[in-house]
């Protein structure tokens, strides 16, 4: 309730999920201010503190985000370098909490993106991930979060290289169940008819009870895969039935507008479906497999798969471990998890490519018009004129229209155009009595719907007209509509001002 109140009357932004208002506010030009990254931290701490399933990386991601917002202001950088300051933000707090510099480095430059990379960022991420490590380091130690005996790659072999492909699998499938879940019990939150302030204590009861009966559903959960990784749980009906709990956890805290984060949620479920699997064939099939890495390799994959970012997970690894003994396996579990788990994202304002960011429209000129296609913009059932009408009536129908000339269509063939210009070649006195096929221009050029606007565009400019038919296809000449340069302006600006689509 507290968290609900704070965010509602003081920064709306900080509720729900921060990496995503982080991503949001990247693409969308939006202001991430100080005062948010503070109401962002209070609200998390409190969830967090009292038991909410949530984590603390999606928070400190925001906060970082707001604070490379905040200084890009104040020093009043460009558009672009806004951008940068605000991605550095991001992946050097994330930095901090992993301690992982690397990994937070690299995230700053893939987390926008399902399958591009902000490679800008890279550089002066490298130095603010560092120094925020650091710091941080210096008050609460340099240890990796985890600790865990990680035996040599050489003793893996071959069936334990399969296991953990049969491991991506099983991730990519819990990464599906695991978004569905999130964005289902979200939905329900959102056409909840509740004020907004109270439905995060609504999903925290739910939460609570779900903690109650699962203890490894409370808080972020940590310290479960650290008994994991000590061998301390043997059960993997307890770790199966845990990961279940955090799912429906995190999507009641999270989806109902409480304040934190699904990134150590993701890696939380991702670890006990990694313990799950390898306890399971270990007892069923007589298998010897490691349950510590199966656990360190199931936290990465189904994050990646979750948050579409297969790059940084893999030095993730690494910097969570201490050593690179389980890279080769990572790699393998995280690729398949990535590849098979689906389009959708845990973070909903990822975008495919810069192409498809309304942050990059600048950037790609013609190549956002190689997207968008004819029959989208053009308009349909155009007004025609047929071929034995008068100049006079053509002039008529132009002027009450105000359009700069009309497809002259015989049944629903197009057979030529007609153009202001051609009928101003008429003096004014025979108007009445010469036919529009007499002037009309039969070298008609034609698109069909399936076009792309830069053809369009193209055609336009290279032979010096303002507007084309749409046929249906070469063979019928049937018209089906009209594009003009006004509609490809139209295009653009629409597609600049992309926000929910």
């Amino acid at each position: 309730m507290i968290s609900g109140l704070l965010s509602h009357f003081f920064a709306p932004e900080s509720a729900g999920v921060g990496t995503d208002a982080a991503i949001k506010a990247y693409h969308h030009g939006k202001k991430l201010s100080l005062k948010s990254s503070l109401i962002k931290l209070i609200t998390s701490a409190i969830t967090i503190g009292t038991g909410g399933t949530s984590g603390r990386e999606g928070p400190i991601a925001l906060i970082g985000a707001g604070i490379g917002s905040s200084i890009a202001e104040w020093f009043k950088l460009r558009e672009s370098e806004k951008r940068e300051a605000l991605a550095i933000g991001l992946g050097s707090g994330v930095a901090a909490i992993f301690k992982a510099p690397l990994a937070g480095a690299i995230i700053s430059a893939e987390v926008f993106f399902k399958r591009d990379f902000y490679i800008e960022t890279m550089i002066p991420s490298f130095i603010a991930s560092v120094v925020s490590y650091s710091v941080f380091g210096s008050v609460y130690g340099f240890q990796p979060i985890f600790s865990a005996n990680i035996p040599p790659f050489r003793e893996i072999g071959i069936s334990g290289l399969i296991a953990y492909g049969g491991l991506g699998l099983v991730c990519a499938l819990f990464t599906r169940i695991y978004i569905n879940t999130f964005f289902t019990i979200s939905k329900f939150f959102k056409n909840l008819p509740l004020p907004e302030y109270i439905k995060p204590a609504v999903g925290g009861f739910f939460a609570g009870t779900i903690g109650m009966l699962i203890p490894v559903a409370i808080g972020n959960g940590y310290g479960w895969l650290q008994l994991i990784l000590d061998g301390k749980v043997n059960d993997y009906l307890f770790t199966l039935a845990g990961a279940i709990g955090v799912m429906l956890g995190v999507s009641f805290t999270i989806g109902s507008g409480g304040s934190g984060g699904v990134f150590g949620p993701s890696v939380m479920i991702g670890g006990l479906i990694g313990a799950t699997y390898a306890l399971f064939l270990n007892k069923h099939y007589n298998l010897n497999l490691h349950i510590p890495s199966f656990t360190i390799v199931g936290m990465v994959a189904l994050f990646a798969g979750a948050a579409k970012a297969p790059l940084s997970t893999l030095i993730l690894i690494a910097e969570m471990t201490g050593g690179y003994e389980l890279l080769v396996p990572a790699m393998i579990a995280v690729f398949i998890s990535y590849f098979l788990s689906g389009s959708k994202s845990i973070f909903p304002s990822q975008v495919d490519t810069r192409l498809d960011s309304p942050a990059h429209i600048d950037e790609f000129g013609l190549y956002i018009l190689e997207r968008l296609r004819v029959k989208d913009y053009m308009t349909p059932n155009p007004i025609t004129i047929h071929p034995s009408s008068t100049l006079h009536e053509a002039q008529r129908i132009i002027a009450e229209n105000m359009i700069g000339g009309l497809p002259v269509v015989n049944g629903k063939k197009l057979v030529g155009i007609i153009t202001k210009s051609d009928i101003a070649k008429v003096p004014e006195d025979r108007r009445k009595f010469t036919k529009v096929y007499e002037v009309m221009n039969v070298n008609v050029i034609t698109v069909i719907e399936d076009e792309p606007l830069s053809e369009v565009l193209r055609i336009m400019s290279v032979k010096g007209i303002g507007r084309l038919p749409v046929i249906k296809d070469s063979n019928s000449k049937e018209v089906i509509g009209i594009i003009t340069r006004a509609d490809i302006g139209r295009a653009i600006r629409e597609w600049g001002r992309y926000d929910s689509r």
